[in-house]
């Protein structure tokens, strides 16, 4: 007879993407408070002391350090531009819409994207990056008073409230599963 020896469940690190308006419906680089990425993140370090949080703000802020100052001109230069080719980009916003590419397929790869859409105000940014995570079949949480704008519902595991609701949630329903 053999004796099967229990060994503890291994918990498995989840990784949360912050997606969340931006830039919104301003222009250039007026941006909206982007205080909320810190809240989230402190959130979810209580709840998931192990997680790997990816926040776009930090990443392309990282990202673009070493031409930040260009990447703004080249940015802001588009205002003038009657039509914008693609194949006529500076390598500066080449370089930015690459960052944009790498910030929804790091959305699709992490386990949970907590979508932050403040008042009404949509995010064509954070509707890509929850599109590509809900097409990769992660969960999707969305935090928004916008419960019937279309994107957000179709793309969405769980659309809350508040951030209170976020960690009510955190507590009932994103549990690490254990690694088989």
């Amino acid at each position: 007879m053999s004796v099967r020896v229990s060994t503890p469940v291994e918990e498995r690190t989840q990784s949360f993407f912050l997606a969340g308006t931006m830039q919104g419906a301003r222009s250039g680089s007026n941006l909206i408070d982007q205080s909320y990425r810190a809240a989230l993140t402190k959130c979810i370090r209580a709840h998931r002391p192990g997680a790997v949080i990816h926040d776009p703000g930090a990443l392309m802020a990282e990202w673009e350090a070493a031409h930040r100052a260009d990447v703004r001109a080249a940015h802001a230069a588009l205002r003038d531009m009657p039509t914008v080719h693609r194949s006529e980009l500076t390598p500066e916003l080449v370089d930015l819409t690459d960052m944009f590419h790498r910030l929804t397929r790091l959305a699709s790869s992490s386990d949970v994207c907590v979508a932050w859409l403040p008042g009404h105000e949509p995010s064509m940014g954070t509707a890509t990056e929850m599109l590509s995570a809900f097409r990769a079949g992660r969960t999707v949480v969305s935090i928004t008073a916008m419960r019937q704008n279309l994107a957000v519902l179709a793309c969405s595991t769980v659309i809350l409230p508040d951030l209170p609701a976020f960690t009510q949630w955190l507590d009932r329903e994103a549990s690490p599963q254990p690694v088989s």
